[in-house]
């Protein structure tokens, strides 16, 4: 059993559904204005907008309930992420499909289109197993099983960690500054980018314009082109990163969550008048975190 809810009047409008056959919910992914749920036999539901292609089904403009996406039924998906109005998915056997707006090439498959309705696979990355996808407002990134990072879609902060001479990238590029470190994760935020190491190192790139790459100081730039570590993480003992739109939390290994960047609304989860910048620790969560998401705001 899962639940869901969505914008509607004054209060939010709840909705309760049971997972068809006895399967379990695996995995939640959300984008903008659009949902991603993975089911325990490995199909995927959609729901929300499909405006831009983003829920993989031709011939209808919103899906008010999740329903399967037929074009990824046989493929045992491992996994989902949802960007702004696009995303992706990995099935067990470390391909990647992706579908939604490709305005700006987020989707990895070789062309700038503005809606995609049914799930591509990204022949770019064939022969090469992904574990890991992160979706960001317009551009992508992968983990693949043996380490190397790749990044594609709109670089115009440098979310793409290629150098500020590339452009928008609409096939995946390997992110060759990172290369022979071993990797755990990436994630992707609205503008920015992030990474961690095994040995819990966390490298940062694009846009820093809120903080979101905890890059302070006088003379901290407003964007970075490339992957840099991040010397305010290094004592952390951080195991999971997550971004927002323009704000970042890390999860460390003694449960504690650490937030910085944008925090107009809130979402830094401390006192919004606090002219500190930079990880602060998130104190009145009771008890040890074990998982970490950021939403936009």
């Amino acid at each position: 059993m899962y639940f869901c809810w969505r914008a509607g009047g004054p209060r939010p409008l709840r909705e309760r559904q049971v997972c068809a056959g006895g399967n379990t919910l695996l995995q939640a992914a959300s984008g903008e204005h659009h949902s991603l749920l993975l089911l325990s036999d490995g199909t995927v539901q959609s729901c929300g907008d499909n405006s831009r292609g983003q829920l993989g089904r031709k011939g209808t403009p919103r899906g008010e309930q999740p329903e399967r996406i037929p074009a990824l039924e046989t493929l045992h998906v491992a996994l989902v992420s949802c960007g702004k109005e696009h995303s992706l998915a990995v099935c067990h056997k470390g391909r990647v499909f992706a579908w939604g707006a490709a305005s700006e090439g987020q989707l990895g498959i070789g062309e700038f289109k503005e809606t995609t309705f049914i799930p591509k696979k990204i022949k770019t990355l064939a022969g090469i197993k992904i574990i890991q996808v992160a979706c960001g407002h317009y551009h992508s990134v992968a983990l693949s099983e043996d380490g190397q990072v790749f990044s594609w879609g709109t670089n115009s902060h440098g979310q793409l960690g290629l150098g500020k001479e590339f452009p928008s990238q609409a096939s995946p590029q390997r992110v060759r500054s990172l290369e022979g470190i071993p990797l755990a994760q990436v994630a992707a935020g609205g503008h920015h980018s992030f990474a961690l190491s095994l040995s819990g190192t966390s490298f940062g790139w694009g846009s820093n314009n809120a903080g979101q790459l905890a890059l302070s100081g006088n003379n901290a730039p407003v964007q970075r082109y490339k992957p840099v570590s991040i010397g305010a993480l290094k004592t952390l003992g951080v195991v999971s990163i997550s971004c927002g739109y323009k704000h970042t939390a890390v999860l460390t290994q003694d449960g504690k969550v650490f937030t910085f960047g944008d925090n107009s609304y809130g979402q830094l989860g401390h006192d919004p008048t606090a002219e500190k910048r930079g990880p602060q620790l998130v104190e009145r969560i009771e008890g040890l975190v074990s998982q970490i998401d950021c939403g936009r705001y």
